[in-house]
């Protein structure tokens, strides 16, 4: 049976369009009040900077520093308007901290303070940006929320009179407004339940993440997002589950009902094209494996692809190696250091590539960012490719990434075990990568003969993929549910890799046939286009 592919089109921007991190706004009530607040005008006329604040804090204990330099920042980084400019002060500022499970040693509660976005750090941050002008602050983490109290998340919340309230402990069906739902039609899932009020109209979210080593690389931005999930739905790093099997029926609804079929081809075709460390094997079972970190990376963009960010903030005051929680390369520990870097930005996946970078990593050895490409939600791999600039005292001045310094942390991400290779558990990811090489193609030296049905453009072009193994003349074709041949594009020498086709000449939605044929190969595939 060939495999199918099903894509949807309508007159509105198309699916492989840039994702443009932003907020949920309409229009302001008549007689509502004309002041507002708004980003500093550099920061949201760069979407596509990424700023690095050093700070000066001696230690990971010193809460005052810590809460100060974060108030200053927030002060530097938003401002007042007025005559109906920027945001009204009405709306509701959401936030998703890096609260994750940090259960430790109750005797030395400093051990915890690396796995967590710093608590005061949160607060003087938060605190700064209300002194801007909104007053409507809402909490949200999926994780671990019987340790809010004994954390002081709730103490602090209430003396900021933030909404911190704990949505993890019904299921989506008994939360009424409290549960809202995005479609999405992704790789994994069908649809999303967020926490409400996350991705809610009239809402700026504040994305607060931590600098610290995880199994994921370093747990950035864009990972910290999944904590916005409802129950259930969050757990996108617990393993190569059947969630079929695993969850309630109820669930099954979110879920693509051949979502691990897909996994298993993409993660082959990305073997194929030559991810690093991509066809490493499950060590830890169900945890860690190219199929695994596929399934991650893939849930995470569908999650990701409808959840617009205000501002994406990477706090690095000091950073944790290791597994991202309590055990690590020194004696089975983790280790903090004093980075002293905070790194933010409107585009989540810049400010990873830089934070991977900042943590002594090469970011083009991470599958992540190259499927934030593959998906159209990025369009940046090489990180001196990125425009960086060093935010002081409110000032942004253009700096080049190797003048800041790095703070290695090591991580047990995708260990190699293969080819007669034994990486200790606790690594740097720091192999060099031929960025060049990549931007032309040539990584991809191990295409496969493919073609499959991507989505839409803004102008609601059918998009293809085709693999290409070898340089050639190559036709794609598309016949229609009799037979007939609709369309043709033909190539000269076309070089091997994976391309992109446009097909220009769609009218009419059904059931047709794609092909993609060179000297000798040849691949097909159904497409369904329906409105």
């Amino acid at each position: 049976m060939k495999r199918r592919d099903f894509i949807k089109v309508s007159s509105a921007a198309g699916a492989l369009g840039l994702v443009t991190p932003g907020i949920r706004v309409t229009g302001s009530p008549a007689g509502a009040p004309a002041e507002g607040f708004d980003l500093h005008p550099f920061i949201r006329e760069h979407p596509e900077a990424v700023f690095i604040n050093l700070t000066s804090v001696k230690e990971k204990t010193d809460a005052t520093a810590i809460h100060d330099a974060a108030y200053k920042l927030a002060g530097e980084m938003f401002v007042r308007t007025s005559g109906g400019k920027g945001l009204p002060n009405s709306t509701r500022i959401t936030c998703k901290p890096n609260w994750t499970c940090s259960t430790g040693n109750k005797n030395d509660p400093e051990a915890s303070l690396g796995i967590t976005t710093d608590l005061n750090f949160i607060e003087g941050y938060l605190r700064g940006v209300k002194a801007k002008g909104p007053q409507n602050f809402f909490l949200r983490e999926c994780a671990c929320t019987f340790q809010w109290k004994p954390n002081g998340y709730i103490a602090m919340a209430e003396r900021n009179n933030f909404d911190l309230r704990d949505l993890t402990a019904r299921d989506y069906w008994e939360l009424g407004d409290d549960i809202i739902f995005r479609t999405v039609n992704g790789i994994v899932f069908r649809e999303v339940a967020f926490m409400a009020p996350m991705t809610a109209e009239d809402t700026f979210l504040i994305n607060l993440a931590k600098f610290k080593a995880h199994q994921m690389g370093i747990t950035g931005a864009i990972k910290n997002l999944q904590g916005i999930n409802a129950k259930r739905l969050h757990s996108f790093c617990a393993g190569s589950v059947d969630v079929f099997k695993t969850l309630d029926k109820r669930y099954h609804r979110f879920f693509q009902p051949d979502y691990l079929d897909r996994i298993a081809e993409l993660h082959k075709k990305h073997i194929e094209a030559g991810f690093p460390r991509w066809n490493e094997k499950i060590d830890r079972p169900p945890f860690n494996g190219g199929f695994w970190m596929e399934q991650w990376a893939q849930r995470m963009c569908d999650s990701f692809s409808v959840t617009p960010t205000g501002i994406n903030i990477v706090e690095g005051i000091y950073g944790r190696d290791g597994d991202g929680f309590h055990g690590g390369p020194h004696n089975g520990k983790p280790m903090d250091f004093m980075s002293n870097n905070i790194i933010f930005g409107k585009d989540a996946f810049r400010v990873d590539i830089i934070a991977h970078w900042l943590a002594g990593h090469e970011p083009g050895n991470f599958g992540l960012f190259h499927i934030g490409i593959e998906r159209g939600l990025s369009d940046v791999l090489d990180p001196f490719d990125i425009p960086v600039y060093l935010w002081k005292d409110g000032k942004a001045t253009k700096a080049r990434l190797d003048s800041f310094r790095r703070t290695p942390l090591l991580t047990y991400y995708l260990r190699k075990s293969s080819d007669g290779i034994d990486e200790p558990r606790y690594h740097m990811v720091d192999e060099p990568f031929d960025y060049k090489a990549w931007k032309s193609g040539k990584i991809a030296a191990a295409a496969q003969p493919s073609i499959r049905a991507l989505g839409t453009d803004a102008a609601d072009k059918v998009v293809m993929e085709v693999g290409v193994p070898e340089k050639g003349d190559v036709y794609v074709d598309i016949l229609n549910g009799n037979g007939e041949l609709v369309w043709r594009m033909h190539a000269d020498d076309l070089e091997p890799g994976v391309h992109q086709v446009v097909w220009d000449g769609f009218s009419q939605p059904g059931m047709y046939n794609m092909y993609v044929r060179g000297m000798g190969w040849d691949a097909e595939r159904e497409m369904v286009i329906y409105t």
